[in-house]
């Protein structure tokens, strides 16, 4: 009886923690993506130009027999990493074949499938720059078909 009683109490306690911590995760992670966004907005014109680079209209296979033609903006936080950006610009188109490659025309339907692209997309191009990161990708033409 006084083993059960133990059990329950470590079971209540490891659950209470798990949530405590996965709320402070899920806090940390909001509040920093809103700033993010909130510096991103605070922006002129001219500044977002400047800190942006785009990229080629390419146009791809998809996974289902598809293609998509698709050009971006990618929107960096510095200077330094807008230059190493356009060294790296092959890297990023073929970041952009290789997503798409992978992805069904239907994945690229309506908004929700655009962030997700533009997402994945941040993430792969943040992986290769030494300098600055990402703030934001832009999709500035989509055709799927």
């Amino acid at each position: 009886m006084k083993g059960k009683l133990v059990t329950t109490m470590l079971v209540i306690i490891a659950a209470i923690s798990i949530v405590a911590v996965a709320g402070v995760f899920l806090y940390f992670n909001l509040t920093s993506d809103e700033a993010e966004t909130e510096a991103s907005e605070k922006l002129s014109a001219s500044e977002l130009v400047e800190l942006s680079v785009d990229t080629k209209e390419l146009t791809t296979n998809l996974a289902d027999k598809g293609f998509a033609k698709v050009q971006f903006r990618i929107q960096v936080d510095t200077q330094k990493a807008k230059k190493e950006l356009e060294t790296r610009m092959f890297q990023v188109q073929n970041s952009i074949i290789y997503e798409l490659s992978g992805t069904k025309s239907e994945e690229l339907q309506g908004p929700e499938g655009i962030q997700i692209l533009e997402g994945e997309l941040q993430k792969t191009i943040n992986d290769y720059l030494e300098h600055g990161e990402v703030v934001r990708v832009y999709t500035t033409q989509k055709i799927v078909q």
